[in-house]
C-alpha cells in the first residue's frame, strides 16, 4: 500500500520557500486561521499529483507566489517521489511516475476519480451532493469499474454512424446497378419492337411531305398547318407532326360539313315561320295606329276637365283666405273687450291683497319683539346654568386628582422597592452564573477524563483478551515436561516454566479491573457534574425569569407614573408641582360660585316654559300669515301685469275699420260662396274619374300591342340568326337552301378521300418512326455496352449486382453486430451504476453515526444514463416525495453528506493503492460535539481500514481534541501549524504519538 510521507511546498501562493510538511501514516492536523494557506496545501496536493489544480482550470500562474518565477510541489511517496513546477509563464512540468500510484487510469479521469475517493474540497461547487445531475453523472462514470465501458458506448455511436452511412452508400449502389439492368433490358426491349414495326417499302419523306402538301391546299388547310414542317429539310418528327395536325383539320372540316348537312333538315319549317311572323307583324301595326288615335282623345278630354277644376279650386282658396282674414278681425275686437274686463277685476284684487299685507305685517312686528325678548332672557339663565355645572364637574374632577395623587405617590414607593429587588437579584445571578460556568469547565474536564478512561479500559480490555488468549493457548499446548519458554527461549525448568504461565494469567485481571474502577468512576463523577450543571442553570433559569418579571413590573409602574405626569389636570413632572396645581385649581372654585350667583340676580324673570311657548307659537302664526299675505300679493300683482300684457298684444297695429256686426254678416256670404264652389268642384272630380279610367285601358292596349311587337321582331331576328348560322345570306328562303345543301355534299365527298388517303400516308409515316427507334435504341445500347458483345455486358451488370448485394449484405450484418454490442454494452452499463448504486447502504449507516436528522438517514444515489449520457443525483424523502439534497440541507448538513459520501465510495472503490483522505475543514460548520461523531468516524477508518488522513481545521480546540482522541487510541498522529512570516507562510511541528503495534 503506498503512504504518502511528506509534501514540499515552494513559493506556493502564501507559502515561503522550501516548505516541507511530514506526513503521518495514520492522521496528520493542519491548524491555521482562515485565509492562511490550508487550502493551499490540498491544492499543492492535486497539482503535485495531476499537473493541474481543477478550480484554476487551464491558468495556473495565480498560484506563484508575489515576485517570484515558478512555484513547486514535491510529494515524497513511500516508494517514489513526485514534482510537479509552474512557471510565470504558464508552463507546466512534472517529474515521477505516478503509474503505481494510479494504475490503469487515465491522466485526464485522475482529477475526477479523487474528488469522489480522496479529496474534500471546501467549496461546496465540485461536491457530488450539490452537483447537477449531468456533472454528478460525468464524476461517477470515471469509475474504473465502469469507464471503458461508458467510453467504449462512447466511441460506439460513432463507428455506428459510419456504419450506417456507408450501409446506405452500397444500398444506393446496389439500388443503383439494378436500375442499369433495368434499363438495358428495356433498350433491347425497345430495339426489338422497333425493328418488328420497320417492315416492307416505305417511299421517301419528302415525297410524302408533298403529298400532304397537295392535300391541304386542295383542302384549303396549308395556313393552319404550323409553318416549317413541309418545307426545307424533312425531318420524321415535322412529318409525323404536319401528318397529324392535317388529319385533325380534316376530320373538323369533316364533322362540321355533316353537322351542317343535318341542320339544312330543318330548313324547311325555319323559311314557314319566317313568314309567318312577317304577316303577324304587319298586322299588330295596323292595331297599333288605331289604338294611339284612341288614346290621344281621351287624353285631350280628361285635359279640359282638369283645367275647369284647377280654376273652381282657386276661386274657393280665394273665398277661405277672406273668411279667414275677417274670423281674425273678429277675434281680435272680442278679445280687447273681454280683456278690459280682466283688468278692472284684477285691479280690485291686488289692492285688497296690499291692505291684508299691511296688517299682517304689523301683527308679525309686535310678536317677534316680544318673542325675542323671551329668548334672550332664556339664553342668559341658560349660559349661567352652563357654566354653574362646569364647575361643578370641575370640583368632581379634582376630587378624582386628589385621589390620584395619593396613587402616585403609592406607585413612587413601589418602583423604589422593585428596583432595590432588582439589584439585589442582578448580584445574585451574577454569582449563580459564575458557579453554573465553574460547574460546566468541571463537567467538561470530567468528560475528558470520562472518555480517556473509557479509551483506556477498552484498549487494555482489548489487550487482555488477546494476551488471555494468548497465553491460555500456550498453557494449554504447553507439554508438561517442557522446560524452556516458547517465547524468550529462557530454560526454567518444567515446574518453574508451568508456574510463570500461570502467574502471567494471573497478572492481568488486576490491571483490567483497576481500570474498570477507574471507569466506573470517572462515569459517576460525570454524572454528578452533569446534575450539578443542570442544577446550576435551573437556578440561573429561575432567577433570570425572576428578575423578567420584576423588570416587566417595573416597565409597567413607569408606565402608569407617566400617565400621571400627562394628566390634564395634574400635568406636572414631580408630586410636589401636581399638589401646587391641584390646590390652586380647588381655591378659584369658590369665586367664582359667588360671581356667577350675582350675575343671576341681576337678570329679569325667567319666563315660564307654557307662557314662552305660547308666544313662540303666536309668533310663528303670525309669521305664517305674513308670508302668505305676501304670496297673495305677489300673484295679484302678477296676473295684473299678464291681463295688462295680453290687452297690449291685442290692440298692437291697425284697428279693424268694420264693426263686430258687420264683419258677421261678411262671414256668413263667404261661407255660402265656398258651398257653391265645393260643389262645382265635385261634379268636375267625378268626370274626370271617368275621363282617368277610360285613359287608362287606351294606354293598356297601346303598351299590349307594342309588346306583342316586341316579341314578333324578336322571333323574326332569331330566325335570321339561325339562317346565318347555316351560312345562308339574306332573309330564309327555300330554293337557297336546297343549293347550299348541293354545295356542302360534295365537299364532304372531297374531304373524305383526302381522310382515306392521309390515313396510309400515316402508316408510312409510323414505319418510318419505328425505324428510326430501333437505330436509336441501337445506338444507346452501343454507347453502353462500348467495346463489350450484349452479352458480356449484361453479365458485367449481373456480377455488379452480386458483389454490391454482397457488400450490403456483409455491412448489414456488421451494422446488426453493433446494435447487439451496444445493447451488451448498455445493460452492462446499468450493472455498473447499479454496483456503484450499491454505496447507498453503507453511506446511509455512515450517515446515521453523524447526521442528527433523521431524514437525512434515508439519503439515496440515483446513478442512471439518458441520452446515451451518464446522469447522477442525491434526493432525501421530504413527505412523500424526494427532493434533492441542496434544497432542505444546511452548510454542516451538506458537508457531512459529503464527506459519508467519500469515506463509502473510499472503501467501495479503491481504484488506487493508496488509501488517503484529503479532508478540508469538514467541520467548519460544526460544534465541538457534533465534530467529534465525525472524528470517531476517521479514526475507525484510519484504525480498521488503514486509511492515511490528512485534515485541516481553523479551531484549535477541535485539533487538540482530535489528536488527544488518535493518541489515546496508540493511533500515529502530528499536528502542523501554520504560521505567516516575512518570507512566507511556514510549518511547525507539533506534538504526535506512534501507533501501538
Amino acid at each position: 500500500m503506498s503512504t504518502l510521507n511528506s509534501i514540499t511546498l515552494s513559493n506556493l501562493r502564501k507559502f515561503g520557500s522550501d516548505v516541507t510538511i511530514e506526513l503521518s501514516p495514520g492522521a496528520t492536523i493542519l491548524l491555521a486561521p482562515n485565509g492562511t494557506g490550508k487550502t493551499t496545501v490540498f491544492e499543492a496536493i492535486e497539482f503535485g499529483l495531476t499537473g493541474k489544480i481543477a478550480r484554476l482550470r487551464d491558468d495556473l500562474t495565480h498560484i506563484i507566489r508575489d515576485d517570484q518565477a515558478a512555484a513547486t510541489v514535491s510529494l515524497n511517496f513511500s516508494e517514489l517521489t513526485a514534482t510537479s513546477r509552474v512557471t510565470a509563464a504558464g508552463k507546466v512540468s512534472q517529474d515521477g511516475d505516478l503509474s503505481s500510484v494510479f494504475p490503469n487510469v487515465s491522466e485526464n479521469d485522475v482529477p475526477f476519480l479523487l474528488r469522489l475517493t480522496h479529496i474534500l474540497d471546501q467549496r461546496e461547487n465540485g461536491w457530488i451532493v450539490n452537483a447537477e445531475e449531468k456533472e454528478a453523472g460525468s464524476q461517477l462514470a470515471k469509475l474504473p469499474i465502469g469507464s471503458d465501458g461508458s467510453k467504449a458506448r462512447a466511441t460506439l455511436a460513432a463507428v455506428r454512424r459510419s456504419l450506417t452511412e456507408q450501409k446506405n452508400r452500397a444500398e444506393e449502389a446496389l439500388i443503383g446497378h439494378k436500375t442499369d439492368l433495368n434499363e438495358w433490358i428495356r433498350l433491347l426491349q425497345e430495339r426489338d419492337i422497333a425493328a418488328a414495326g420497320a417492315v416492307g417499302a416505305l417511299r421517301p419523306r419528302d415525297r410524302i411531305a408533298d403529298m400532304l402538301s397537295e392535300a391541304a391546299n386542295q383542302t384549303q388547310s396549308l395556313s393552319q398547318i404550323p409553318p416549317g414542317l413541309l418545307t426545307g429539310p424533312i425531318s420524321q418528327e415535322g412529318l409525323a407532326i404536319a401528318h397529324s395536325a392535317l388529319s385533325e383539320i380534316l376530320q373538323g372540316k369533316v364533322d362540321r360539313v355533316r353537322t351542317h348537312i343535318s341542320s339544312l333538315a330543318l330548313v324547311n319549317d325555319l323559311v314557314e315561320s319566317f313568314v309567318s311572323a312577317q304577316e303577324q307583324l304587319e298586322k299588330l301595326n295596323e292595331d297599333l295606329t288605331a289604338a294611339s288615335d284612341a288614346f290621344e282623345r281621351h287624353t285631350t278630354t280628361r285635359a279640359q276637365g282638369s283645367a275647369a277644376l284647377q280654376e273652381y279650386q282657386a276661386s274657393i282658396y280665394s273665398a277661405r283666405q277672406e273668411l279667414t282674414s275677417i274670423g281674425q278681425q273678429l277675434e281680435r275686437l272680442i278679445g280687447e273687450k273681454t280683456a278690459k274686463q280682466e283688468i278692472v277685476h284684477r285691479n280690485d284684487a291686488l289692492t285688497s291683497a296690499i291692505a291684508v299685507l299691511r296688517e299682517a305685517e304689523k301683527d308679525s312686528r309686535v310678536l317677534r319683539e316680544q318673542h325675542e325678548h323671551n329668548q334672550r332672557v332664556r339664553n342668559q339663565h341658560a349660559q349661567i346654568d352652563a357654566q354653574l355645572q362646569g364647575i361643578s364637574q370641575t370640583e368632581h374632577l379634582l376630587d378624582a386628582a386628589r385621589l390620584m395623587l395619593a396613587d402616585w405617590q403609592a406607585t413612587e414607593q413601589r418602583i423604589s422597592e422593585v428596583v432595590q429587588r432588582i439589584t439585589a437579584l442582578e448580584v445574585l445571578i451574577d454569582k449563580q452564573t459564575i458557579n453554573r460556568d465553574a460547574e460546566r469547565a468541571s463537567y467538561e474536564t470530567r468528560k475528558v477524563a470520562e472518555a480517556s478512561a473509557r479509551s483506556h479500559y477498552e484498549t487494555l480490555s482489548s489487550s487482555a483478551d488477546a494476551i488471555r488468549q494468548a497465553v491460555a493457548s500456550i498453557a494449554k499446548h504447553l507439554p508438561a515436561d517442557q522446560d524452556q519458554c516458547p517465547l524468550c527461549l529462557e530454560p526454567h525448568g518444567a515446574a518453574e516454566l508451568q508456574f510463570r504461565v500461570a502467574q502471567a494469567l494471573d497478572a492481568i485481571n488486576p490491571s483490567l479491573t483497576s481500570a474498570e474502577q477507574q471507569l466506573r468512576a470517572a462515569v459517576e463523577a460525570l454524572t454528578a457534574g452533569e446534575i450539578a450543571v443542570e442544577k446550576a442553570q435551573q437556578a440561573l433559569d429561575l432567577s433570570r425569569g425572576e428578575l423578567g418579571a420584576l423588570e416587566s413590573s417595573r416597565k409597567e409602574l413607569g408606565r402608569q407614573v407617566s400617565q400621571f405626569r400627562t394628566d390634564p389636570i395634574l400635568a406636572s413632572d414631580s408630586l410636589s408641582l401636581a399638589r401646587e396645581t391641584l390646590r390652586q385649581q380647588l381655591d378659584g372654585i369658590s369665586p367664582a360660585k359667588k360671581r356667577l350667583a350675582d350675575q343671576r340676580a341681576a337678570l329679569d324673570a325667567l319666563p315660564t316654559p307654557e307662557a314662552f311657548e305660547q308666544t313662540e307659537r303666536a309668533f310663528n302664526s303670525a309669521q305664517h300669515m305674513l308670508d302668505l299675505a305676501r304670496v297673495q300679493q305677489t300673484e295679484a300683482a302678477t296676473r295684473l301685469d299678464q291681463a295688462v300684457i295680453a290687452l297690449a298684444t291685442l290692440t298692437y297695429g291697425e284697428p279693424p275699420v268694420r264693426t263686430i256686426e258687420q264683419l258677421t254678416a261678411a262671414k256668413a256670404q263667404l261661407e255660402q260662396q265656398i258651398s257653391d264652389l265645393n260643389g262645382k268642384v265635385g261634379t268636375v272630380q267625378s268626370a274626370l274619374e271617368t275621363q282617368q279610367h277610360q285613359l287608362l285601358e287606351s294606354s293598356a292596349v297601346v303598351k299590349r300591342i307594342e309588346e306583342e311587337i316586341r316579341r314578333v321582331q324578336t322571333r323574326l331576328l332569331q330566325f335570321r340568326a339561325s339562317w346565318q348560322e347555316l351560312e345562308l345570306t339574306g332573309d330564309p328562303l327555300a330554293e337557297a337552301a336546297q343549293a347550299r345543301e348541293a354545295t356542302l355534299h360534295a365537299t364532304l365527298t372531297l374531304l373524305e378521300g383526302y381522310v382515306s388517303a392521309l390515313e396510309g400516308i400515316g402508316v408510312e409515316i409510323s414505319a418510318w418512326s419505328k425505324l428510326n427507334e430501333s437505330q436509336l435504341a441501337q445506338r444507346l445500347i452501343d454507347a453502353q455496352r462500348l467495346d463489350r458483345s450484349e452479352e458480356v455486358f449484361e453479365a458485367f451488370l449481373n456480377d455488379s449486382i452480386n458483389a454490391a448485394q454482397s457488400s450490403f449484405l456483409r455491412l448489414t450484418l456488421i451494422s446488426e453486430a453493433m446494435d447487439l454490442l451496444d445493447g451488451s454494452l448498455k445493460k452492462e452499463i446499468e450493472n455498473v451504476q447499479k454496483h456503484v448504486a450499491k454505496v447507498v447502504p453503507r453511506w446511509q449507516a455512515l450517515l446515521k453515526r453523524v447526521v442528527r436528522e433523521s431524514r437525512f438517514h434515508e439519503a439515496s444515489l440515483k446513478f442512471f444514463s439518458s441520452y446515451n449520457k451518464d446522469r447522477a443525483g442525491v434526493s432525501v424523502p421530504l413527505g412523500n416525495k424526494a427532493v434533492p439534497v441542496p434544497d432542505i440541507a444546511s452548510e454542516a448538513q451538506l458537508a457531512d453528506l459529503q464527506l459519508t459520501f467519500l469515506l463509502s465510495m473510499a472503501m467501495s472503490h479503491q481504484w488506487s493503492p493508496w488509501k488517503a483522505l484529503l479532508l478540508d475543514d469538514p467541520t467548519q460548520h460544526h460544534d465541538l460535539v457534533h465534530a467529534s461523531a465525525v472524528f470517531d468516524l476517521l479514526r475507525d477508518y484510519i484504525v480498521d481500514h488503514g486509511f492515511q488522513v490528512v485534515i485541516a481545521t481553523h479551531d484549535a480546540l477541535q485539533a487538540r481534541y482530535f489528536l488527544r482522541k488518535l493518541q489515546n487510541d496508540g493511533i500515529d498522529a502530528k499536528i502542523w501549524t501554520l504560521v505567516p512570516t516575512e518570507n512566507g507562510v511556514t510549518a511547525q511541528a507539533g506534538s504526535s504519538k506512534q501507533r501501538i503495534q
